[in-house]
């Protein structure tokens, strides 16, 4: 488990026990019966966060029997015939346009919340994911993220080391980095902060432009840029060139917007081209082609 991930389980957990176990005697028991009563209130993923985060705190403190009790809990939500609604996701952007960047880019540093805005333009420059970039490294004017996202087989997603096109936007990346590496601030806190920012200043928006809307907007950037689906991929840190087909719309893409490419060295090969097989779909391949026109476009 990296330590990222411990850090993160740990502040969950001090969160539950000083917000919902205020009062209570902490046993197995009392902890089980108040997140079965909290689960409705909680996402089906958040719900599942924070058990695992409990049951680390627990075999941290010794408490190995209590922790896999824990983890044991079935979610009421989920349980076969319940009739608990689960609880709906917040609709999410998936596009960040320059005027929004701009002026929540303005209202960030107005009021100090430097992280934020480091974060947020970290992510418009080089698609990372929120969870790399705090690991996020320059040297030699080579930027290096280390793949959050874990395989199948449980390793880590890819790696990629980046060039960047100019002088100013390198600057400006090494500057986001600073603020984030003399920072405690986690990035679920700069997560939430930037979302509770976004419906200040946009209350009749459904849904407001997040880190991961900048990350999609990062993808239809590149796909108007019609870079080949390797190079995609790797920049987005996808470990096949399916996964293109999550990220972006290329009608509201700006190729000029791109400021990375691969470095040198980079091992596009190891990007796997994954067709899906004949006669599954009409789409004839999951493969992205942006010179391509018609159905068989995911943009």
């Amino acid at each position: 488990m990296q330590e990222s991930t411990k850090h993160a389980y740990r502040k969950l957990c001090a969160h539950f026990f000083t917000q919902h176990m205020k009062g209570k005697e902490l046993t197995r028991r009392t902890i089980t019966e108040t997140l079965v009563e909290l689960a409705p209130q909680f996402s089906i993923a958040y719900f599942r966060r924070l058990k695992n985060a409990i049951a680390f705190d627990l075999t941290e403190r010794e408490y190995s029997d209590a922790a896999r009790s824990i983890l044991e809990i079935e979610n009421p939500v989920t349980a076969p015939g319940s009739p608990i609604k689960k609880k709906l996701q917040p609709p999410r952007a998936k596009h960040f346009s320059d005027e929004d960047y701009a002026v929540i880019a303005a209202h960030l540093l107005d009021k100090q919340h430097h992280e934020e805005w480091a974060a947020l333009t970290l992510i418009k420059f080089t698609g990372a994911r929120p969870a790399e970039l705090k690991k996020m490294r320059v040297k030699d004017g080579i930027i290096a993220i280390m793949g959050a996202k874990k395989s199948h087989a449980s390793t880590r997603g890819a790696d990629r080391f980046l060039t960047v096109d100019d002088a100013g936007t390198l600057s400006i990346i090494e500057a986001c980095l600073m603020i984030l590496n003399q920072s405690d601030k986690s990035m679920d806190a700069i997560r939430h902060r930037l979302r509770d920012e976004g419906v200040k200043l946009w209350p009749r928006r459904n849904a407001v432009p997040t880190l991961y809307s900048m990350r999609h907007q990062v993808g239809s950037n590149l796909k108007a840029s019609g870079k080949g689906a390797r190079v995609v991929a790797y920049i987005m840190g996808h470990q096949s060139t399916s996964s293109v087909s999550v990220y972006g719309d290329r009608r509201r893409g700006d190729a000029s917007a791109i400021k990375v490419s691969p470095a040198q060295d980079a091992q596009l090969d190891k990007i796997r081209d994954r067709v899906k097989p004949a006669g599954k779909s009409r789409f004839e391949s999951m493969i992205y082609r942006p010179e391509r026109e018609g159905p068989n476009r995911m943009g």
